[in-house]
């Protein structure tokens, strides 16, 4: 694939569908709606070389965020991975968080899996997951998963993958495992003329299973195609 690295300034300067098919936001490029943590290079520029100035900042609701929907509804395509698949928060998909107790985020006691391997039930209801089996081994670490809200469907929101038992654990440790169960972890979604991928497992990580990568590799031709693609 033909590609290039974009950071935060040149993004907010908006105009990307002129240069792009497809946005890739990888794990903690876009905020949670909280706003609790920060990423992104160093903000002082003293302790950057000059050459690498434009690389300083953060994508933030109010700059960034803005461009990277408007890149979409233009007919671009965004895969957000990990916790950047909060972008859908912000796009106002019919979505809502499944890890909250009384409105509350849960807890580290209540819930807590930092890098372990779970096993996700695969909906074949899109090119995105062709190749795939009907399970699918996937890291999840400190990833969002969500539930979708009546109307989803309608709204052109679809669910491609959900923790479908309360042991969806396959490797490593996870405190509340049983809390997964019914989140969704995979989605497509339109919006405008474009579409955004959810994936809040890290499927782009150094040790994710390889069983993972066609939902990146389906994700970029499907989203780049003139004509949805026949498999």
């Amino acid at each position: 694939f033909d590609f290039d690295v974009v950071f935060s300034a040149e993004i907010a300067e908006g105009d990307l569908r002129r240069r792009f098919d497809v946005l890739i936001l990888e794990d903690g490029a876009v905020p949670p709606p909280t706003g609790a943590r920060e990423y992104g290079f160093p903000s002082d520029p003293s302790r950057v070389p000059a050459e690498y100035g434009d690389r300083i900042g953060s994508i933030t609701a109010e700059r960034g965020l803005p461009e990277i929907l408007d890149f979409a509804r233009a007919g671009g395509t965004v895969i957000a991975v990990g916790s950047s698949s909060w972008l859908g928060h912000y796009a106002g998909l019919p979505l809502s968080d499944h890890l909250l107790e009384n409105g509350s985020p849960l807890t580290g006691e209540q819930y807590y899996t930092p890098g372990s391997v779970h096993s996700l039930k695969i909906e074949h209801d899109s090119p995105l997951t062709h190749g795939l089996e009907d399970r699918l081994d996937v890291i999840i670490s400190h990833s969002p998963l969500f539930d979708l809200e009546a109307g989803a469907e309608a709204a052109g929101v679809k669910r491609l993958g959900w923790f479908d038992t309360d042991r969806p654990l396959r490797s490593g440790w996870a405190w509340g495992q049983e809390r997964m169960q019914g989140g969704t972890a995979l989605i497509e979604a339109e919006l405008g003329d474009g579409k955004l991928f959810l994936f809040t497992p890290r499927i782009t990580f150094r040790s994710q299973s390889h069983a993972a990568f066609p939902l990146l590799f389906n994700g970029i031709f499907y989203g780049s195609a003139d004509d949805e693609p026949i498999f």
